[in-house]
C-alpha cells in the first residue's frame, strides 16, 4: 500500500522548529512569555477592586434589607 510523500519542511514558515530528521526541535508552545502592558494591569488591579467593593455594598445592604424584615 502506497503512503502519501511528506511535505518538504521548508515551505512552512516556521521550517527553523524541524531537525534533519523531520521532528520538531521545540514545541510551539514553548514560545517566550508575554509581557502585559502596566496599563493593562493598572486597569485589571481597577476593576478587581470595583468588583471586591460592589460585593461588599451587596452584602450590606442585603443585611440592612434583612434586618428590617417583620418577624
Amino acid at each position: 500500500m502506497l503512503k502519501p510523500r511528506r511535505k518538504s519542511q521548508k515551505i512552512y514558515p516556521n521550517a527553523d522548529r524541524y531537525g534533519e530528521d523531520g521532528r520538531r526541535l521545540y514545541s510551539v508552545y514553548d514560545g517566550a512569555s508575554v509581557a502585559r502592558s502596566p496599563s493593562r494591569q493598572f486597569w485589571v488591579k481597577r476593576i478587581r477592586l470595583a468588583a471586591i467593593v460592589l460585593a461588599v455594598i451587596a452584602a450590606v445592604l442585603t443585611a440592612i434589607v434583612v434586618s428590617t424584615l417583620p418577624r
